[in-house]
Order: structure tokens, then sequence, then C-alpha cells
């Protein structure tokens, strides 16, 4: 071609046009930033009124997530896998454990814990293996150790717990769960044993976060009736021991109080309903010694 004046093709953009572009675009994205964040907050007083809204915990997920804020959006698809379990809501519980992968690499131990709670829920994805396999010969299996970890996800999440305690507590549960116990495998029995310092603080916090009041079972003579109102296979694995009757209501002990399903399957087995108390580790595995010796 010869050496006269330069054409832009007209599919083209001249250097001025294209700035403008550049521009219109940057006003653009500002905008878009102050859509979101106005929907952030606006989503945010949504769950402060109804903090169990799957849209609004949802939205807010992919909110965070579009903004690359990852542990924002990691906090939110664990609110949403709370009341997935909660709710036995597979829907929701197959959408998180597609979104899961993604913070395997940020999160390694954190997303175990929520893939093995949904896991309970929708069963392991297709070709991945479960945590019971990978890990430990499920002789106690993850439906039955899923309430636990999710209290151990909550302790940690709230700031009862700090990152070290957390991944040491989970150590411990998964590896107490793959033997032979004669007590519950509890987040209290864990904390316990390793001498945790700071147990009235967590069970002040249990009782108030969860609603259910804290008792001493040394306050209480067990009769012999207490071993014919359950099974004790429920005393010894699930972590709910019978100590009292208030009228014909049945008041039991509890190592979770905010395992819900745990006292559905007490009050159907035992056919009255159910007062709960939280109590220590410590007393409860005296109390179920006594019952296992009256039941002997």
């Amino acid at each position: 071609m010869g050496g006269g004046e330069r054409n832009w093709p007209v599919f083209c953009l001249n250097p001025a046009e294209l700035k403008e572009k550049r521009d219109m675009a940057e006003d653009d994205k500002h905008a878009i930033d102050q859509d979101l964040t106005d929907s952030i907050a606006m989503l945010e007083q949504i769950l402060e009124v109804m903090p169990q809204d799957l849209m609004a915990l949802r939205a807010l997920y992919n909110a965070y997530n579009q903004r690359d804020c990852r542990e924002q959006a990691f906090e939110y698809l664990g609110m949403l896998a709370d009341v997935a379990c909660t709710n036995n809501d597979s829907e929701t519980a197959e959408f998180i454990v597609k979104q899961l992968p993604g913070f395997e690499e940020q999160f390694p131990s954190e997303v175990a814990v929520q893939l093995t709670r949904i896991q309970a829920v929708v069963g392991p994805a297709d070709g991945q293996p479960t945590v019971a396999s990978e890990e430990k010969p499920a002789s106690t299996t993850d439906a039955e150790i899923g309430e636990e970890l999710a209290l151990a996800w909550k302790l940690y999440e709230e700031n009862q717990l700090s990152q070290e305690e957390y991944s040491s507590v989970l150590h411990d549960l998964t590896e107490v769960s793959s033997k032979e116990v004669d007590v519950p495998v509890s987040v209290l029995h864990v904390l316990n044993d390793r001498g945790f310092s700071q147990m009235n603080r967590i069970m002040n916090y249990l009782s108030s976060r969860s609603g259910v009041p804290c008792v001493s079972l040394l306050n209480f003579e067990l009769s012999e009736q207490m071993t014919d109102v359950l099974p004790l296979e429920i005393a010894v694995r699930d972590g709910a021991l019978p100590f009292d009757f208030f009228g014909n209501d049945l008041l039991v002990a509890v190592l979770n109080p905010f395992n819900n399903v745990l006292i559905d399957k007490v009050e159907k087995a035992g056919g009255h309903r159910c007062h709960t108390y939280l109590v220590s580790a410590e007393e409860y595995d005296i109390a179920l010694g006594k019952l296992r010796g009256m039941a002997a």
C-alpha cells in the first residue's frame, strides 16, 4: 500500500471514540456496582426479619460471588446449607453441592464439612466419594455425625472457636466416629477430652442461642423407670438421655441443643412429649453409666 494518509476502516473506532466508549463503560460499571450494593443492603434487611428466607440467602450468595467476595459468598452458602439440612430441602441441597467445589481451594476443611452435611440430604454426588469413604471406615455414619459437624461449624462461624480449634474438633469428630465407642460422638465430648478451657462460655452460648436451658444432672436421681422409657441405644449413640418426668412429659438431657431431628426421634420412640436440657459431656457420661447399670 502507498504511504499516504491512513484512513480508519468504517468498522473500527478511532482513538477518541474508543476513549469515549471506555468512559461510558466505566460509568456503567459504577452504576452496576451501586445497584449491587443497594440490592445487598435490601436483601440483608429481609434476612433480619426472615433469617431463613431462601430467596434472600441465595441472592446474597450470588451477589457476593459476582463481586468476588469469597468469604461472604461462602458464609451465605453455609447459611443456605443450614436451611437445606433443617428443612430436608433437596433442591437447595443440590444447588449447594454444585457450588461447593468452587471453594475447595480456599476453604478445604469447611467444604468437606458442608459436603458431609448435604450428603445426608441428597446423598453423594455422582462420581464423588463421600467423606466417609475417604477418611474412615464408617462405624458411625456421616448422617449420624452430621448434626455435630453442623454444630462445630456454627461455633466457628459465630466466633466461639478459633480456626485452629475448629480444625481440631473436625479431626477428632471424624477420628472418634470411626471407632466403636460407648458414649455419643459429640462436639462437647471432643472439647471436654481436649481440656478446652472455655467450656462454661460454650455452654452458656449454646443455651442462650438455642433457648435450651442448662441443668446439672447431679441434682437428679435417676429412677429405674428411665430404663424403660427409651431404648438405651438412643442414649449411647444419639446423645439423648431421659432423666425425669414432669407430669406425663419426659425430661431429656442433650449434648446438641440444635438437633431437632433427634428430639422428633425421641418423642416417637418414647411416646411422650419431650423437654430438652443441655448438660455437660462429663455429667452425661456419669448418668449414662448409671442408666447402663440399671438396665443390666
